[in-house]
């Protein structure tokens, strides 16, 4: 009697818990499946004006401002996330200046704007980099470059850029293009965080272009568990209704039980056959929010041998952005490990300790300028700071007293969520990614009509944030309470199923 009552508890949860996870199980699988395919989908826009409030571009927010390269006197190029603006200092007048660069904002989703000494006004956008022509932005190619751009800043003689990818730096110089992959530090251990290796499980991409397509079967198989599932919950209903109709309603019962039974028969079997790589996926994907990815972040591993992150260069997937610092004779090089200084691209970068460096948010760097001579402005989701390299102190940014370092958050965001900055301007601006700023003049309206990326809206579906107007401060753990729900519902289906497969075991064995 126990026995039945368990049976009908896991029953009832799976039913009446798995019609509420359903509609968000579909969310997630769709938008997992852009998020997998980010150049397949570049250029798919949605109109901010379908999404919640917190999304619309207002006051410079949303980072719709990265920063800006003066051009004349009163003309300068205000650059972001949907592309490339020509306005005035107070970036009152504005016009598109986005002329030969692709369609869709995510392609158009700019990192630096820098000129060198000969005028040449050089653009690095996430996909690629661009020169001015009188024509427009004519893509200048990368040799054997398949990773997306993280900066772009100017040589040290003025001459060229330096290009910065995820994994490799390039100097151009007009034609002259070269490459270099930095050595390994001193005593650098080639590892990686755990939570890396976890997202790129739980996206596939741990095992190249064959561990995605698994993913996307996985989300498809998702997908028909609860398009199923739905269409089982419903079924009864519809049965009833049939049942109490003559006639033609005695036909369409008959046809409506044929496809009840298809439907159960394989909801089951390949629900049944899909647990193992269901639960991977849905777990992963816990692991990648609050409260589980947080000791994740902290914990570094060897590569797993065979997969895209186990790499010869060091330097894989970390690099993020470069500039030259005059006072020290040495570039400062941002990675994903922190910052280095490095002499020349054939040396060995040498770390800089925690203690005497800025914190820089996971998310990235947002803010790397050369304020004056040995002092730069450092800004991020985690806050800005000036910082000063030679002495090893960072410097309040608003009133100039020395940061403890040891008690500044190490990761996450801070009360300033920068997101860009700008000294073109009359006074210098911060760019906020939440309120954006009020130093300038009333935004113009053309930039609160830019679009958001299909690939950036999938992503705050898939992550939760889109759900903040109506959770508040619990959308952080959206992912980690409806990835439970849906394990449970997952693993009480499995169970189910094994128990109805060991019943009809038992039947069989009897009528032999």
């Amino acid at each position: 009697m126990g026995s039945n009552r368990r049976h009908i508890t896991w029953k009832n949860f799976h039913r009446w818990a798995g019609l509420i996870v359903a509609v968000f199980m579909l969310l997630f699988c769709f938008s997992g499946i852009i998020l997998n395919h980010r150049d397949a989908f570049a250029g798919a826009e949605v109109s901010r004006t379908l999404l919640p409030a917190s999304y619309k571009i207002k006051n410079y927010n949303n980072g719709i401002i990265r920063g800006t390269t003066k051009i004349g006197n009163d003309s300068l190029l205000a650059f972001g996330s949907c592309g490339i603006w020509h306005t005035d200092t107070n970036l009152d007048h504005v016009s598109d200046f986005n002329t030969g660069l692709p369609n869709g904002v995510d392609r158009r989703n700019v990192r630096n704007i820098v000129t060198d000494s000969g005028n040449n006004i050089w653009c690095g956008t996430q996909y690629g980099l661009y020169r001015l022509t009188p024509k427009g932005w004519n893509s200048v190619e990368l040799p054997d470059n398949s990773e997306r751009i993280s900066d772009v800043t100017i040589s040290p003689d003025g001459t060229g850029v330096v290009v910065v990818t995820r994994s490799k730096l390039y100097t151009v110089n007009k034609n002259d293009i070269s490459s270099y992959t930095l050595t390994a530090p001193d005593n650098g251990e080639n590892k990686v965080s755990l939570f890396k290796t976890i997202w790129h499980l739980h996206s596939g991409d741990l095992f190249g272009l064959i561990g995605k397509i698994v993913v996307d079967i996985i989300a498809v198989i998702l997908v028909f568990l609860s398009l199923t599932g739905i269409i089982l919950f419903i079924f009864p209903y519809w049965f009833k209704r049939l049942r109490q109709k003559r006639g033609e309603g005695k036909k369409n019962y008959s046809e409506a039980i044929k496809l009840y039974k298809w439907n159960f028969r394989w909801h089951n079997l390949i629900g049944y056959l899909s647990f193992v790589l269901t639960a991977v996926i849905i777990f992963t994907g816990m692991c990648l929010r609050p409260p589980l990815m947080i000791p994740f972040v902290m914990v570094k591993t060897a590569p797993l041998y065979g997969s895209t992150l186990d790499n010869d260069n060091y330097w894989h997937d970390k690099l993020r952005a470069v500039r030259w610092d005059s006072e020290s004779g040495k570039w400062l090089l941002y990675t994903s490990d922190g910052f280095y200084t490095i002499e020349n691209f054939e040396d060995a970068p040498v770390a800089i300790p925690v203690d005497k460096a800025p914190v820089v948010s996971p998310m990235g760097i947002n803010a790397f300028f050369n304020e004056s001579p040995g002092i730069w402005v450092i800004g991020s989701f985690s806050g800005i700071c000036r910082w000063k390299p030679a002495e090893g102190i960072c410097y309040d940014y608003y009133d100039n007293s020395p940061i403890d370092r040891s008690h500044h958050r190490s990761y996450g965001v801070g009360d300033n969520l920068v997101c860009g900055y700008s000294t073109d301007t009359p006074t210098p601006v911060v760019f906020d990614y939440s309120k954006g700023t009020s130093e300038l003049a009333p935004m113009n309206p053309m930039l609160e009509k830019q679009p958001m990326s299909l690939w950036n809206f999938a992503l705050e579906l898939h992550v939760g944030r889109c759900y903040s107007p109506f959770l508040g401060p619990f959308s952080d753990l959206f992912v980690f309470i409806a990835g439970s729900i849906i394990l449970l519902v997952v693993l009480s289906g499995y169970i189910l199923s094994r128990r109805q497969k060991k019943s009809l075991n038992k039947s069989n064995h009897k009528s032999l």
